[in-house]
Order: C-alpha cells, then structure tokens, then sequence
C-alpha cells in the first residue's frame, strides 16, 4: 500500500526525549547486514504481545544475544512507538530513531551476554505485510496473520531483521477470549484471572528460525484437525468462508506431501506441528512461515473446484512445505540466495506430485506457467542472474520473479537431467543434514552436489545461475539412408549471457497419413559451444522433428522453418499432450516474434480446437484466444478499426458458443469456455447475451453461474456500458445479495471499470492517496487493474500525466506491494511509438525511482518494443 508518512511522535516518558522518524529510506543493505552479523550472535527473542480489536497493539520484547563486537547496532524497528527502552538493565535516555531503525549505541554494549527490553505500539497494517488486520464484512468478525518475508517482522516488533541472524523466539500473546492465536510452535491457553474477556497463550521456545519465517495469527478462525503420523495438522480459515473448504483434498495433499518429503529429505519434518490458514487479502500465493503457513483465499472458490485448480492447489502445499526443509530449516544466508529457497521448492512440488498424488500431469504443468514465465522473464532487460546480486532489501523484493522461481526451478531440472537423480538427491540429504538450523551459501550446496555425484559444478554454476540470459538454438537436419544429420547452432543474445552445455532430447515423428497416425522415438543430446553435430541412424527419415521433447533443457528454439502443414498434422494426431503443448507454444511464440500474424494462428486453433481432447491444451488455446488482457487474439482485435473489430470478435464468439453447446455439461471446459465468452465480449450482440445470461433468460445445459461468475459478468458489462441506468441497478441488486468481501471488492472493479473519465479521476485520487480511503491494500489493487481495459485506451491517455506524476511521488519506503502493483495496472501499454518514447523519457530522466516501480517501468518499455513489432506484422492485415 502507498502510505502516505507523516512524523510519528513516539512514547512521551520523562526519563527520554522524543525521537522521531523522519528519513524516507529504512531498507537494510547487505553492507549493514554483514557488519551485524559481525557483531552479534546466539540471539533469543521473548515477545508479549497484547492483540486486540482497536487500530494498534503493544508488546514488550526481551531480546537476549552475545556481542561480539563493541560497535553500535541497529535494531529494526518500522513506523511504530517505542515507549521505553532498556539495555543491560539501564533505561536508555537518548538514543536515536530514524530510517526505521533505533541506534543501540557502542557504550551501552558488552562483549558477552547482552539483554536489550523494548516496550512499544505498533499500527496494524493494512497493506498485508506485518502484522495485518481485517475486518470481515460478512459478521464484522476481526482476524490477524502476520506476512514478514522479505523485510518486515520489523513492521511488528522490534529486531535484527535479517536471515543469517537465526534466533529462538518465546511468544506470549493476550487475547480476546473467541480468537485462535497461531504460531510456530503449539501453546499453553488459560484464562486470566479476573479477566473476563481475554486469555492468555503461552508458546514455548522454537527452534532455531529467521525473523522472516516467524509468525503470529488471531481471530476466530474456523479449525479441522487431523494428523500425519505424530505430526498434528490443523486447517484455519475466517467463519464466513469455511462453506467452501473442502479440507480433505487440503489433508490428502498435506499427507502425499509429508510421505514423498519425509523419504525424499533423509530428515523428518523438523518442527513439531503443521497449521495451513487461509488468510484475507493476502499479497502472494502463499508463505512458509514455520509450521504455520498462510495461504491466499484464492485457492478457495465458491463454485466447485476444476481439476485444474485442485492441482494447482496441491502444487502450492507441496511447494510451501519443501519449504520446511529448504529455507526454514536450512536458510540462505542473504538475499542473493533466495533462488535456492523458490527455485527448490518450485522443483521439489512438481517433483512429489509426480512421484506421490494423482496429478501425474505436473510437468506439463511446470513447462507452461513456470518455464514460460522464466523465458519471458529471461527476454526482459530488467533480467538478472538466478544467483543475483541483492544490494539491499528494498532490491530483495523484486527478486521474488520468474527467474528466481521458473528459470531456477527448470535449471534444476537440467541438473538432475545431467547427473541422475539419485545423485542429486544423495546431495541435498547431504546439504540439509550438514547446514539444519543454519544458514548457507551457493558454494555450500554445490559442493554437496559434487561431492554426491562426482560432476564439477564450478562451470555449470558460472554458466546456469552466475550469468543470466537464455540461449536460442537453431535445428538443421538433413536425412539420407537411414542416417539423420543433426546440426545444432547455439547462440546468447543479449548482454553477459554465454553460450552453455546442455542436456535434451531429440524426438523424431513418423507420418501415417493414410491412417492418420504417427510414431515417434527420440534420442537423448548433449551439445555445447557455438555448434555441435551428430549423426543418429532410424529406423526411415523422420517428418517431423522436435527438439527438447521432454522439456529437460533451458532454451528456446528457434524455428528457421515453419512447416505448418506437417507441424498441424503432429498437433492433431500425436496423442501425447507434453508434447502438443510445447509445439503449440512454440507456434504461438512465432505470432510474439512478429513471424506469424493473430489471423494465421487463430484459424488453425478453432480447426484443432475441435479434434483435441486434452483438457490442459484446449484450455491454453482458450487463454491466447479469448483472454481479455496481455497478447491474445481478442486484444490484437483493438489495433483494427471498429468495424472489422466487431466482424472478428463476433465470429470468435460464435466458435465459443458452438463449443459451449457441444461441450459436457457440468465439465471443466464448459466453465474455461464460458469464461472465455465473457473476456470476448465487446460488441452490442454479445454484450445482450451476457444480459441474457445474468437474467437467466440463457442458459447452458448443466452449467450454473455462481456469484463469482455473475460478478466477471457484471465488471465485463460495466466497463462497456456507457448508458448506466441498467448495469447500476444490477450492481446494486448483487451488492446487496452477496455482502461478502469477494463481492465488495467486484462491486469496486464494477464501479471503477464505467468507461467515463470522471469515475476515472475519482478512483485515481483513491489510489494516490490510500491512507485517507478507508480501503485496503488489497481492494485498491482489484480497483487498479479494473480501471483501463484494453477498449479504454481513449480514457487513460487522458491520466499519463498524473499516472507519471504520482511515480515520481513514490518514496522507497511505500510498500512494495503497492508500488508494484500501481505501476504496473497502470503503465501506458498503448503499443505505439509515441507511448514508447513517452517510457523511455521519463525513466531516463528519473533515474531514483523505488526499484519494483523502475523495474516494472523498463519492462513495459521490452512489451511496448515487442507489441509494435506484432502490430506491424499486422499492417497489410488491418488495411484489407
């Protein structure tokens, strides 16, 4: 959330002054890191915490630790009170207080034990990181969870707020009497004595723990208990809510998980219980705060669950339990590490669905989101190394992306291509039983590795995760009597990339076109340097090649030649689905180069659309034909001119109605089908429909639009309606028929999306100044990507001055989250060469920009370069 900052007076005491926070930037820098490190170790923390309904709560900390060094120490502590603070026993008068963090001075400290006491008041938040509080507006119930990583369990209480600062906590809470308190370890609840509203929680002392994965939630959560083994498990979610649990799908995940981990890992699951709560208005998927993980509501959905999100929902247990091991019990000493920690767990979750739960389709899976958001991520400017250089905290954050996450993971799964898998995990048994309860290095689990599989891992490190880029790979064979002449040439575009060794496989395919079928082998490659060469025999000369068939490697294929007959003729008859969705993926790639137009594209996936059967691969040719944001079919419709614009889209919702009638009723597809009519939506024909279907005077046989639905059709209506009168009693009408938060934060998207510019000031002015609105984080961000569709271009152009202006506002210390998400709903994706120059100029001339906002801004300037290449292709297309 954009805060706006004002100076916080702290605690008034006659034995110290009042200090103040009045700096603008509080991030800890590695430098800072590592001098404290120096300094300080075997650290406790005692935390009382006293929670309550009100807009604030107070606690004391006793933090216990040896010092090292006789230096002044910096305790981090952000936009709170401090009431008093004492250190080895002696009240300190004057101290400092500012950059958000207190100056523990060098002659109070002592080489040996230490003991610094700090009374203070801390603000709830209400952006989703610290301590942060809701207000359900279903029963007006309150709930508390806490979010720290990367760098704000300082936004709680007072501490060392690093990783490699590892620490036992002891946490007494004082509670209302209805409210569940969660933390990391299982407590000790009694009333108080003549106390009739609140009780007290006692948590005995952890294991040894980074600040960012230590916890703290409250409210009165709906509970369901089971147990793994001796490890008990507990599911949490807010009253309202717990309708649409189904905590047996959440226990089997847990269990599959639990059994796959425990035998994978050599180590037991080292904590003593497993809660999972699902949290409101949570910023990311999920997090892996020690044996309490906090999940995002997302993952609960009011109308019964897709197998598709059912998967999802196992792979996010699986990945935030991996955690447990690769993270909690061993931790990255810095930043720079954290691809270790998410690329691990990204891995690792795949990896276990595939060995231990019924979706053996994971990989497929993997490939689509992680390993083509990695390629994109890795086709920006803004790319880095897997294993990068973090220069503080406030940089940590804009780690937490498709490298760190897709393009680690799938380099992993390179490695585990090359040395074998046991060998691979040999070492990591190796690696987490050497560094538990500690923190380590790259260097530490590459050496495990070498040491387990005999495979130097110093020049595979300098080339997957030391230096950043993707290589491209072009494929020349030529085949004669039953030999296949192979040529791979390898290139690295873009800065400080480097040409890599690779592992992949070849896969070869075999026409029967009497019989419409084909065959298929494939042999395994290794190939490095600029070129390689080789010479396979066949069984007769294949008529189609496709390269990386198992998705082992990190590379993008290059096509130097589209068949497009024979690549269609695969598409529709080779029965393997990881295979048809690498090739569709690659063909849709050819429409981003700018090789291939929308038009070519979108005519060969309505005609296979019809022939295919894999649930996965029709549902992806729906999200590149129908989706309503990012590069799709629909939203090329808008470089066109109105009347051709409507001719195409109404043609494409006459494809998807045809399929939604033949579809099964009551299936996945017909709900990614009904979901695509409504993101097609645009002309007067179809906009009726979707009144039609709202008020039930439409319908499909077996289907039922539950609110969730009514609301994407509403927003959708909203956003085109420029006569008011109709949609406005409908808002009014759902507003009123589903209280629930999902349905305050629609009736905002509704609201925001009216396609007229004085809705558009209003809801801008929210956004620039947050703190005033009474909203959260969380409902501006739903708010901020519901203002501009793509058919509102004409209204935001009239907003980029103030949109660059409210940039240069921003302060490094707004929260991350917010910054992230304002810039980016908001940036000018106009895909012209005036919004171009527009990007360039300003970021150009605004070199101090908070790093997520420039960050976002520099990769808008690649979309707008790669958009009006795409446009381009377009020109003889749009004028005929």
């Amino acid at each position: 959330m954009k805060q706006t900052f004002t100076i916080l007076t702290l605690g008034i005491s006659f034995l110290f002054q009042h200090c103040r926070l009045t700096e603008s930037n509080y991030h800890l820098t590695l430098q800072e890191a590592e001098s404290r490190y120096e300094t300080i170790e075997n650290i406790k923390y005692n935390l009382d915490i006293h929670l309550s309904p009100k807009e604030n709560f107070t606690g004391n900390v006793e933090i216990q630790f040896v010092g090292k060094k006789i230096r002044d120490l910096r305790l981090d502590y952000f936009l709170g009170e401090i009431l008093s603070i004492k250190m080895n026993g002696e009240t300190l008068t004057h101290f400092e207080y500012k950059n958000g963090h207190v100056t523990l001075p060098a002659h109070r400290m002592m080489i040996g034990n230490n003991t610094v006491l700090v009374e203070f008041k801390t603000p709830y938040a209400t952006t989703g990181n610290g301590l942060h509080k809701f207000i359900d507006p279903d029963d007006k119930e309150t709930y508390i969870y806490s979010q720290f990583e990367a760098f704000h369990a300082n936004k709680m209480f007072p501490c060392f707020d690093q990783p490699d600062l590892k620490a036992n906590f002891t946490l007494h809470v004082t509670a209302p009497k209805p409210w569940k308190i969660i933390s990391t370890t299982l407590p000790v609840t009694q009333p108080i004595p003549n106390n009739i509203d609140e009780n007290s929680h006692q948590f005995p002392e952890s294991k040894r723990i980074s600040t960012y994965v230590f916890s703290l939630h409250a409210g009165p959560y709906q509970v369901w208990e089971d147990k793994y083994e001796s490890i008990p498990l507990r599911l949490f979610v807010r009253k309202s809510l717990a309708k649409y649990v189904d905590p047996k799908d959440w226990f089997t995940f847990t269990k599959e998980g639990f059994a796959f981990f425990n035998s994978y890992f050599g180590i037991p699951y080292p904590f003593e219980k497993y809660d999972q709560l699902i949290v409101p208005e949570f910023n990311f998927g999920a997090m892996e705060n020690v044996a309490a993980v906090t999940f995002s509501e997302r993952f609960v959905s009011r109308a019964p669950m897709t197998r598709g999100q059912r998967e999802n929902l196992s792979d996010v247990i699986l990945h935030e339990m991996a955690h447990m091991w690769f993270g909690n019990l061993v931790t990255m000493k810095w930043w720079n590490g954290l691809w270790l920690n998410e690329s691990f767990a990204t891995y690792m979750a795949s990896l276990a669905q595939s060995k231990n739960s019924e979706f053996q389709e994971t990989w497929i899976t993997f490939f689509e989101k992680m390993k083509q958001w990695a390629y994109e991520e890795d086709s920006f400017s803004t790319n880095h190394p897997v294993e990068a250089k973090v220069y503080d905290t406030e940089e940590a954050f804009t780690q937490f992306d498709g490298i760190t996450y897709g393009k680690g993971a799938s380099v992993l799964k390179q490695l585990v291509f090359f040395i074998g898998e046991e060998s691979f995990q040999r070492g990591v048994q190796n690696y987490l039983r050497k560094y538990s309860y500690s923190n380590s290095t790259l260097s530490d689990f590459l050496k495990e590795l070498e040491f387990a599989s005999g495979f130097s891992m110093k020049k595979w490190s300098k080339d997957w995760l030391e230096t950043k880029g993707t290589n491209q790979i072009e494929l020349t064979t030529v085949c004669a009597d039953n030999h296949l002449y192979g040529k791979l040439v390898q290139s690295a575009p873009g800065p400080e990339n480097k040409l890599r060794d690779h592992k992949t496989m070849l896969g070869l395919y075999y026409f029967d076109k009497t019989n419409k079928q084909v065959s298929y082998e494939e042999f395994p490659v290794v190939y490095s340097g600029r070129s390689s060469e080789a010479i396979l025999n066949v069984k007769r000369c294949p008529d189609y090649v496709l390269l990386n068939a198992e998705d082992h490697d990190f590379a993008v294929w290059n096509w130097t030649n589209l068949n497009q007959e024979n690549l269609e003729f695969v598409l529709e008859f080779d029965k393997d689905p990881m295979r048809k969705l690498m090739l569709w993926t690659d063909f849709f790639r050819q429409v981003s180069l700018a090789n291939l137009t929308f038009d070519a594209f979108k005519d060969s996936a309505v005609r296979l659309y019809k022939t295919e059967t894999d649930i996965k691969i029709k549902r992806w040719i729906l999200s590149k034909l129908a989706g309503d944001n990012g590069t799709t079919y629909v939203t090329s419709r808008f470089w066109f001119p109105e009347e051709k614009r409507i001719i195409h889209l109404d043609s494409l919702q006459n494809f998807i109605l045809e399929e939604l009638n033949n579809a099964k009723p009551g299936s996945d597809e017909q709900r990614y089908l009904f979901l695509s009519l409504i993101d097609s939506t645009y002309t007067e024909t179809s906009q009726k429909r979707l009144y039609d279907l709202l008020e039930n005077r439409l319908n499909f046989p077996g289907f039922k639009i539950d609110q969730d639905l009514r609301w994407n059709i509403i927003v959708k209506l909203s956003s085109l309606q420029k006569d008011r009168n109709k949609i406005k009693t409908i808002i009014d009408r759902e507003k009123k028929a589903d209280p629930s938060s999902r349905g305050v934060n629609s009736s905002l998207a509704a609201e925001a999306s009216e396609p007229n510019a004085t809705v558009k000031e209003k809801w801008i002015q929210v956004l620039l100044n947050p703190k005033v609105s009474n909203y959260s984080s969380s409902s501006l961000r739903v708010v901020s990507y519901s203002l501009f569709p793509e058919y509102q271009k004409d209204i935001q152009l009239q907003f980029l001055n103030l949109y660059f202006d409210a940039l240069d506002r921003f302060q490094h210390t707004d929260d991350e989250n917010y910054l992230d998400a304002f810039a980016k709903s908001l940036a000018p994706d106009f895909c012209t060469d005036e919004t171009l120059l527009i990007l360039k100029k300003f970021t150009g001339n605004h070199p101090k920009l908070p790093v997520p906002v420039r960050k976002t801004l520099m990769k808008q300037i690649d979309s707008e370069k790669k958009c009006i290449q795409m446009k381009n292709k377009h020109k003889d297309v749009i004028l005929q």
